[in-house]
């Protein structure tokens, strides 16, 4: 390790500052005209640091830089900073290391340096900073107090805090700000949000993401071992909604994350970073009023906990209560997250935290259609739920991490996290196509179940730099355990074949009897992931990076499902060790333009689809395939703009399809018979984003992504809820001069054409079916929903904001699905007022 790496003594307290500082400017007056001093600050030197602790850095830089800085270790105390790579004055180094930290760098008369709390503006508040923390395995760089809509860093691509620039993939941040700006709440309207990210609806409160054609499944949590989303193809149960209040930020990797993410489709992973205490006092609170009764409120404070600031914490607690646009539907759901951070020594930080939240609601599935996929045109209002129907989930979350900083640059983090998701739900479950004759066919059955899933995720890595070559290179090494259990119990359908539904006036219906009974019962339920993985970034020239990367991974998943006793269907399964290889380069063109290139494997197990015959209990080999992708990244206007073209290109095989051979019989979210493993599906396309800020005061978060998917042994659309085309933009401006307390923003949602096609069945009055393999087809034409802030600073604490959504009403589905049920009218226009008050 090179000298400039070396930790540099910084004195202790405020006295010892100012003598340093004097004694400094004097021997530097002795030794150099002041004219001379400043002539050094202005000249551009190359620098080479790698992202460590903000102290760190910091006196690295000083030394490359030979400089004179002095700072209190209590302001940069557990905050974090960017790799620096390139040329650059002093000033614009000091800004890069310094961005985000709610800190500045001001030089004196005689040219020595000293940091200090800066004001920053933030949706037109004027606030004193205290700390914006970054720190820890996976934190990437914490957006809470910027006021900006991109970050420095994040850590969703490579476990360590990497700049968008550097990460050789497509990532999107959805920051602190956004966030606000958009008065979101939930990770699925976040996500709506994300270039090229389509969030679907499988019931009126729970939901599936899709990227590039492929399913996201997989969701990190500060970037450690990835949680698995629920869903028929999990083959586990849980209704976790993800709530923002816990979080800082999102990040959206598109493409393949089977490095980090394990395994999974190559649709991308979610990384959630979560809110970290803050080494100053912070108040924050927040009282909202909406369309059709939604409410909710929110106080978050946060602060060191002891006079030296070595014991740091922050709690949140939030109450949503709210109504929807459609009949007989709400939700309750109070949340507390707290956290607390422990300096055990001046490179030791201890973490603990944990999340609970409860959530009452009744839910629908969505609305049928015709038996041949029209549009029956029923009111938005329309909901085939009834009030009587429930459904109550508890999510807990337990976690803890240690990351301690070595002398020579490198970290070690070790953390632990542990979800547990418990709830049950009685339901009036509506099916069937309408029969477009006698208008009849959808029923009411009721419906009783009840489950559990626990998730212990453990992740450790070591990482850090080293000289080699006469070149600085970095590495990361570690590995990672996730255990999911899960159970559910139904009861099934409780009123034979079902009572007829009037659907343009659905009305009130009960069963006469309900019986709590679960026959129906998945237990053990059990998923084990084992991976190690390695990251290598050589600096092979000045310019050019290249980086070497894989995983290691062996997969466990054990499922008995039985009814009434009887075994219908014995999973135990073991995919030996697979080796996933990644590889990226990064080529710079200048300071501010680098082209970059990846390639990455996927692997995916498919314990939910059997070989035939039936019992054979013989899961069909893996998903496998490849995800390459070249692109040009900008980080420009020293930062505060990030800018990206991506072209990618995936090929996938040993999809599912039917074998015909035998009966088709589906396992609710157990193995299905009979399928075979056939043929090839890609999915290549472009997508452009910049998020940032463009001018003072004027944000901007836009996106247009191309995306083509085939299923080659069909010839027909892999994924065709996806659309083709999707554009997305949101702009912030504060209006200069007396007109400075008001921002305006505005946007736009747009995307091309979907389709859905399928079979469905015929049933008559009774709910006796009559014919079957009805073949359906829909589309759902391109549409535009436009949405509207206004924002007020009443003073140096409170402001107000209105936000409009779907401006002009547009009348659409979010979701089509099958005839049956599960489609989902988009929002019709809505408001929502919020007062926020910081202290």
């Amino acid at each position: 390790m090179s000298s400039a790496f070396s930790p540099r003594p910084v004195p202790k307290t405020r006295l010892a500052i100012a003598l340093r500082g004097a004694l400094l400017a004097g021997a530097t007056c002795v030794a150099l005209p002041i004219c001379s001093v400043h002539a050094e600050q202005n000249a551009v030197r190359h620098y080479d640091l790698p992202a460590s602790t903000l102290e760190q850095s910091l006196n690295a830089f000083a030394q490359a830089a030979s400089i004179n800085l002095s700072f209190d270790p209590a302001l940069v105390r557990g905050k974090y900073a960017t790799a620096l790579h390139g040329g650059y004055t002093v000033e614009q180094g000091l800004n890069l290391l310094l961005l985000g930290s709610g800190l500045g760098a001001s030089q004196a008369a005689n040219g020595n340096w000293m940091l200090d709390p800066v004001a920053t503006t933030t949706g037109g508040t004027a606030l004193e900073l205290g700390s914006t923390l970054v720190s820890g395995q996976g934190m990437g760089e914490m957006t809470e107090n910027t006021g900006s809509y991109t970050s420095g860093a994040v850590s969703v691509g490579s476990k360590t805090p990497t700049s968008l620039r550097y990460t050789p993939q497509s990532v999107s941040v959805l920051s602190s700000q956004l966030i606000e700006d958009r008065s979101v709440t939930s990770l699925q309207d976040a996500l709506k949000m994300a270039p090229g990210v389509t969030v679907q609806k499988t019931t009126s409160d729970t939901y599936e993401f899709y990227s590039r054609g492929f399913n996201i499944d997989s969701i990190q949590i500060d970037g450690a071992a990835p949680m698995a989303l629920s869903s028929v193809a999990t083959s586990f149960y849980s209704r976790r909604l993800y709530n923002l209040v816990e979080f800082d930020h999102v990040e959206v990797l598109r493409g393949s994350g089977a490095l980090f993410g394990g395994v999974g489709d190559p649709g991308g992973v979610i990384n959630l970073v979560r809110k970290r205490p803050l080494s100053d006092f912070q108040l924050k609170f927040e009282a909202a009023a909406g369309s059709w009764d939604n409410y909710r409120s929110q106080i978050d404070v946060t602060g060191p906990l002891t006079e030296s600031g070595n014991v740091r914490g922050r709690v949140v607690t939030a109450y949503n209560d709210r109504q929807y646009f459609t009949d007989r539907l709400a939700t309750q759901k109070p949340t507390i997250y707290g956290v607390f951070e422990v300096d055990l020594g001046p490179q030791t930080i201890f973490t603990l935290g944990g999340m609970y939240e409860s959530t009452h609601s009744n839910s629908s599935l969505g609305l049928p259609r015709y038996s041949n996929g029209a549009d029956i045109g029923l009111p938005r209002h329309t909901n085939f739920g009834q009030n009587w129907s429930y459904m109550d989930n508890i999510s807990q979350e337990i976690f803890t991490k240690v990351d301690h900083y070595f002398d020579n640059d490198w970290k070690l983090n070790v953390s632990y996290t542990n979800t547990r998701d418990a709830g049950k739900a009685l339901a009036a479950v509506s099916g069937n196509a309408v029969n477009p004759v006698t208008m009849s066919g959808p029923v009411w059955r009721a419906s009783y179940n009840v489950y559990s899933t626990s998730q212990d995720l453990i992740d450790s890595n070591l990482s850090g730099s080293f000289d080699a070559f006469g070149r600085e290179h970095q590495f990361v090494v570690g590995s990672d355990y996730q255990r999911v259990t899960s159970r559910w119990q139904g009861a099934g359908a409780f009123t034979g074949t079902g009572v007829p539904i009037d659907i343009y006036d659905p009305g009130y219906w009960k069963p006469t009897t309900i019986s709590l009974e679960t026959p129906r019962d998945y237990s053990p339920n059990t998923q084990e992931q084992y991976g190690m993985y390695g990251r290598l970034t050589l600096q092979v020239t000045d310019p050019l990076k290249v980086i070497l990367g894989g995983r290691a991974a062996r997969y466990h998943f054990q499922q008995i499902y039985t009814n009434a006793g009887v075994v219908q269907s014995n999973i135990d399964m073991r995919e030996p060790t697979r080796f996933v290889p990644y590889f990226g380069a990064i080529y710079d063109l200048d300071q501010q333009w680098s082209l970059y290139g990846s390639y990455s494997k996927i692997f995916k197990p498919q314990q939910s689809y059997l070989f035939g015959p039936e019992n054979s209990n013989q899961v069909l080999e893996p998903l496998v395939g490849h995800t390459s992708e070249v692109g040009i990244k900008g980080e420009l206007l020293d930062g505060r703009l990030n800018t990206s073209l991506a072209v990618f290109y995936t090929k996938r095989k040993n999809g599912a399809i039917r074998d015909t051979t035998y009966e088709s019989k589906d396992t609710l979210y157990g193995g299905s018979c009979c399928w075979l493993n056939q043929g090839e599906v890609i999915s290549k396309g472009i997508e452009l984003e910049a998020t940032g800020e463009i001018l003072e005061g004027w944000n901007l978060m836009t996106s247009y992504v191309y995306n083509y998917n085939k299923n080659e042994n069909t010839n027909k659309g892999l994924n065709t809820i996806t659309p083709k085309h999707q554009f997305k933009v949101w702009t912030t401006y504060q209006l200069p001069g007396e007109f400075s307390d008001w921002t305006v923003g505005g946007g736009a949602d747009m995307q091309s054409a979907t389709y859905v096609s399928g079979e469905t069945v015929r049933v008559d009055g009774n709910g006796n079916v009559v014919q079957q393999k009805i073949p359906f087809d829909y589309k759902q034409s391109g549409y535009a929903v436009w949405n509207a802030l206004l924002k007020y600073r009443v003073d140096d604490h409170w402001t107000v904001s209105l936000n409009a959504n779907n401006l002009f009403d547009k009348k659409y589905y979010q979701t089509v699905s099958s005839a049956a049920n599960g489609n989902f009218y988009g929002d019709p226009r809505n408001y929502m007022l919020t007062l926020r008050g910081t202290f």
